[in-house]
């Protein structure tokens, strides 16, 4: 059998970002739908409609704050004001939307965001209540993960507590979101899945 070619970085990198994007986009039209459903009717390609009213190929929020974030970064480095800053944006006026409309925003998102656009900084505008907690932050923060991955882990732990923070201020959203950088970053260097979540077990407590 001929061997797979070697996988570049940068191949990694790109195929993160588009590989969460069009799992987005598949997931959109059956999200809220049971296991037994799916099962039954197995999502294979771009559907339309469905549990939002999409057309084929909308991205969600997810998408949009993935979007958001990576031109954050390529503007800016890392600055969580103006990634705030596109957040909001994107909530107010569609920005990084498939079609301008920003239509499935979190409770907890929205209001992080509202105290950003009402001067909060965004770095205290997460909500850091235990009901705060949700998936909001875990969504979009890939883009980081792979910009910082060569980072020391306390430089690189603080950076993804802080991006959290936006719209997730809760300890235990920060830490999932530290955990699963870890993991992304371990994928990054050509480990394979068990050998990087066993690494990151090991980088985390030790």
């Amino acid at each position: 059998m001929t061997p797979l070619p070697a996988i570049s970085k940068r191949e990694r990198i790109l195929g993160g970002l588009w590989g969460s994007l069009v799992g987005d986009a598949l997931g959109v039209p059956v999200e809220f739908k049971d296991r037994p459903t799916l099962q039954a009717d197995p999502v294979k390609d771009m559907r339309g409609f469905g549990s939002h009213r999409q057309p084929p190929g909308t991205w969600s929020d997810d998408g949009a704050l993935i979007l958001c974030t990576v031109d954050s970064l390529v503007c800016s480095e890392f600055d969580t004001q103006d990634m705030g800053r596109r957040f909001v944006e994107w909530m107010y006026r569609g920005l990084w939307t498939a079609w301008g409309d920003p239509y499935d925003v979190g409770m907890a998102t929205s209001d992080a965001l509202i105290r950003i656009a009402n001067g909060t900084p965004p770095e205290r505008a997460g909500g850091r209540e235990e009901y705060s907690n949700g998936n909001g932050a875990l969504m979009r923060i890939l883009p980081l993960v792979l910009r910082f991955a060569s980072e020391p882990i306390e430089s690189f732990a603080s950076r993804v507590e802080k991006a959290s923070a936006i719209t997730h201020g809760h300890a235990r959203s920060q830490m999932a979101c530290v955990l699963y950088g870890l993991v992304a970053r371990q994928l990054l260097l050509d480990r394979q899945p068990r050998m990087a979540l066993n690494s990151t077990r090991v980088e985390f407590t030790g």
